[in-house]
């Protein structure tokens, strides 16, 4: 008998297949320093102004290309005389929200609000692309390869609202290649990575919950990808979960919680409404190779919200 989870593909090889996709991005900007804070580095930087008390001098080399720009970076380029740099463009991504049910405002009956692509955007934005949020496409060949086409002229490419075998993997296989059919995730198993023109482009369903988890997992790991920079840590804590967490053999489970005095109580009840994950402190993992976690584990809680 065959397994459900044989046709799935993990986690670690669909964000592998998806990252070989791409080279980084080589377009660069001029930036100044006011608003470089994220930014990629496209060149080395050494200091221009000594400042013995801050222990900088002359020529010293402070940041290589591929450095991620922070805050207190910013403080240490002023003193040492820096007022502008040249930085790695910021990947564009655009986003494509589909289905015939879907309104921006005052959903009647048989409609829903989009918020999935919206709330992907924000995301995205945050990770460093560039985003193009579009208007919804409905479910009709030709303006699904339409849209799909418009935006091939980005880095990379999300189409939200996709369900297993349905009409956007019929014209993304048109257009394309599927590579990877199905995740061995849960929440964020019905996903697909593709290339149209040498464009990744990433399938991702309508469930907002759904949707973070594979872009998390593989559209945050893409866009570091092209931006040429090492994929930033998560914050993490530790912590006891307070009851057990099941989880399908081969089958990688993410859990929303919340914490309180080191202790992890999971939300949902194993189905996590966007409302789960708005009040999460972060996610519990339970990897492919358990079956589950018991009461009272250490578990580590990874923050998605930063970083």
């Amino acid at each position: 008998m065959t397994d459900a989870t044989d046709d799935l593909t993990a986690t670690a090889d669909a964000r592998d297949t998806l990252t070989t996709l791409v080279e980084p991005v080589e377009r660069t900007d001029t930036v100044p320093l006011s608003v470089a804070e994220g930014r990629v580095l496209a060149e080395e930087l050494v200091a221009r102004e000594s400042s013995p008390a801050d222990g900088i001098a002359v020529d010293d080399r402070l940041f290589a290309p591929g450095h991620r720009l922070r805050s207190t970076d910013l403080g240490l380029l002023k003193v040492a005389g820096i007022d502008d740099l040249l930085a790695v463009q910021r990947p564009t991504v655009g986003i494509v929200p589909t289905g015939d049910e879907l309104v921006q405002r005052e959903a009647s009956a048989g409609e829903r609000v989009e918020t999935t692509a919206f709330t992907l955007s924000q995301h995205v934005d945050r990770w460093g692309g560039k985003v193009t949020y579009r208007d919804t496409v409905g479910e009709d060949r030709h303006a699904l390869r339409a849209a799909i086409q418009r935006d091939l002229t980005r880095d990379a490419l999300v189409v939200t609202g996709v369900t297993a075998s349905d009409l956007v993997h019929e014209v993304v296989a048109d257009l394309g290649s599927i590579h990877v059919d199905g995740v061995a995730s849960d929440p964020g198993q019905t996903v697909a990575v593709a290339t149209v023109e040498e464009r990744p482009v990433l399938l991702v369903p309508e469930s907002p919950v759904d949707c973070l988890v594979a872009a998390v997992q593989l559209l945050r790991p893409l866009v570091a990808e092209l931006s040429g920079a090492p994929l930033p840590a998560h914050a993490h804590h530790h912590a006891a979960l307070s009851e057990p967490v099941e989880s399908a053999p081969g089958v990688r489970t993410l859990v929303p919680v919340e914490l309180a005095d080191h202790v992890a109580t999971p939300l949902g009840d194993g189905e996590p409404t966007l409302r789960d994950v708005s009040r999460a402190d972060g996610w519990v993992t339970v990897e492919e190779s358990d079956d589950g976690l018991a009461a009272e584990a250490s578990v580590g809680v990874i923050d998605w919200e930063h970083a």
